[in-house]
């Protein structure tokens, strides 16, 4: 939100608990940043402060704006606030956010209908992860994560799918259900209700919204929009889009996997109801490139390496047949960062199911984030590699990341395909890997190269 909010002229300082290339990144664009939180950080003349979800009242920030009656909002309050300005489009789910909706940007941009956005990833096309259009729309990623998309005033949303995530915040999916139910509950009468016809947590939302709903799925079955004569190929996916009245057009995706087939659904949905012929909807995608961090191909020699944000079973397993349907016969080695202890600790079996599927992986230790000191002492990152050669498959875990390096270069063949995956800094590991191996090859975000 730091660069939208400069954009529109604000003069905008901030603090966080590590230095990062995200601050190197605010610092060249004369952003003033600094690395620790501080009360002294916030300097006089300071009109609100803005804090994460994962920032507590005892912060001394925090607790340094609130004895000087500065009024204290949460990243999704201030979205909100700014979504009201114009006619805001929320793209929710538990997976697929941030690629529906930089597509739902790119299309629009297409149009030339300049919406203003806010994204949870890097789209180099883009110019980055938000922008202040002067187009009427407002696009932002609606998280779920402590009920921060119930802040949000959207007129139209799209809700992906619905599963099991984020459950140090929710007690249950049923908990999750509920989060869903109130943000859909939030869209007016006259707005418009996108949902996962495929998705059978998500069917029962159109039951209870105000909002006109519109489907779509993989299968004709009803949905309003679908697709027919669906063609995978190593690059991306051919198919020709079907949406209500008839309305049929191809449309060649350059970026590979069936959850981004589904993505340009919810995003023909959304973009149709902002105005868009569904010609041009398909002109949009077509020429859509990925964000960065999703299947992200780095390099292609002296061995390919992708680099990946997925951290959840359902977006490992995507990553991983991904990476088979892009490169048929290669030998895929995964190195996976758990991202947060209670998470691994949930979801080990369904971590070590979806890692299986390659034919090695590299385990490194967890980041911890938002993970109490019980957290961290429940679960360790070798109780992964058990459970996956516990199912037959391959994996050895490394504490370090100069201890995952030498293993990738005893483990690097031609033939090999290294998938990074993880939310942490582990992609951090997978360009610094790149730059080690080899004269980097012409990268294209997100789009597979062959070799």
């Amino acid at each position: 939100i730091v660069p939208l909010l400069c954009e529109l002229g604000m003069n905008v300082t901030g603090s966080d608990k590590d230095d990062s290339p995200v601050l190197e990144e605010f610092r060249r664009r004369g952003i003033k940043c600094w690395v620790g939180h501080s009360q002294g950080n916030v300097t006089p003349g300071t009109d609100l402060v803005l804090i994460s979800a994962a920032i507590g009242d005892d912060n001394p920030e925090v607790r340094a704006a609130e004895s000087r009656s500065i009024r204290v909002l949460k990243y999704a309050q201030c979205l909100g606030y700014l979504m009201r300005e114009k006619q805001g489009i929320a793209v929710a789910g538990t997976h697929g956010k941030t690629t529906t909706s930089a597509m739902v940007c790119s299309v629009l941009m297409s149009a030339g209908l300049d919406p203003s956005f806010l994204i949870g990833g890097e789209h180099p096309d883009l110019g980055g992860g938000s922008h202040a259009g002067k187009g009427r729309h407002f696009v932002a990623e609606a998280c779920e994560f402590d009920r921060s998309f119930l802040n949000l005033a959207p007129r139209a949303a799209v809700v992906t799918n619905v599963e099991e995530d984020h459950l140090d915040y929710f007690e249950s999916l049923a908990d999750i259900r509920l989060a869903f139910r109130e943000f859909v509950e939030l869209l007016p009468d006259d707005g418009l209700l996108v949902y996962n016809r495929d998705d059978r947590h998500s069917r029962f939302l159109p039951t209870v919204s105000r909002a006109r709903a519109r489907s779509f799925s993989l299968e004709a079955d009803g949905a309003d929009w679908w697709v027919e004569d669906l063609c995978f190929e190593r690059e991306g996916s051919r198919f020709v889009l079907r949406g209500p009245g008839g309305d049929s057009v191809p449309v060649r995706l350059a970026v590979p996997g069936l959850h981004n087939v589904k993505n340009s659904l919810a995003c023909a949905a959304l973009c149709s109801w902002a105005g868009v012929p569904v010609s041009e909807i398909a002109l949009g995608l077509s020429g859509y490139r990925n964000v960065r961090r999703r299947f992200d191909v780095l390099r292609r020699e002296p061995c390919t390496i992708v680099d990946d944000y997925a951290h959840h079973p359902t977006e490992v397993t995507m990553v991983v047949r991904t990476a088979r349907q892009v490169f048929p016969g290669r030998r895929i080695v995964c190195i996976f960062q758990p991202h947060q202890y209670s998470r691994l600790r949930v979801m080990l079996d369904g971590f070590a199911e979806s890692l299986r599927e390659a034919d090695d992986v590299v385990v490194t230790r967890v980041y911890r984030a938002r993970d109490s000191e019980d957290d961290v002492r429940s679960v360790h990152g070798s109780w992964l590699v058990a459970a996956i050669q516990t199912r037959g498959g391959r994996g050895r875990y490394v504490e370090k990341f100069s201890e995952a390096t030498a293993l990738l270069d005893d483990l690097r063949t031609p033939d090999t395909v290294f998938v990074f995956l993880g939310a942490g800094d582990i992609t951090t590991l997978a360009h610094r890997y790149a730059q080690s191996v080899g004269v980097p090859s012409p990268r294209v975000p997100g789009r597979a190269v062959a070799v």
